[in-house]
């Protein structure tokens, strides 16, 4: 069973980099936008999501919270550019990890490295 993974970040570059890298692990990957959007597309289906903290409208940590409360399984990635103290304790106990931008990919994989199922672990 390939591990889902549900990507949430207003940057399309950013985007098309995860998706490729975590392609690559054998993850199924899907993309989306905006927290509005990712929240419209989340389900049950999903073990992981990778989301940017700022964002216009609402931002990463808000979509971490809603996603806890309605699926407490889920794996949650925070990334940000912009690291301030506010920020790290908004996030406390919403994220697995927190990824710093620009970051390099062997970071990003190995996240998935450490924590996922063998289905992801190429």
């Amino acid at each position: 069973m390939r591990i889902r993974v549900l990507v949430v970040d207003d940057e399309e570059l950013i985007q098309r980099l995860c998706r490729r890298v975590l392609s690559q692990l054998g993850c199924e990957v899907v993309c989306a936008g905006s927290s509005e959007m990712a929240l419209n597309l989340v389900s049950d289906c999903f073990d992981w999501v990778l989301t940017d903290i700022q964002m216009p409208g609402k931002d990463g940590i808000w979509l971490a919270g809603q996603l806890k409360a309605l699926y407490p399984h889920l794996k949650i990635v925070l990334m940000t550019g912009n690291i301030t103290e506010e920020k790290i304790l908004r996030a406390k106990g919403l994220a697995l990890s927190l990824l710093l931008k620009p970051f390099e990919i062997e970071g990003l994989m190995g996240i998935f490295r450490r924590q996922s199922a063998p289905a992801c672990v190429a």
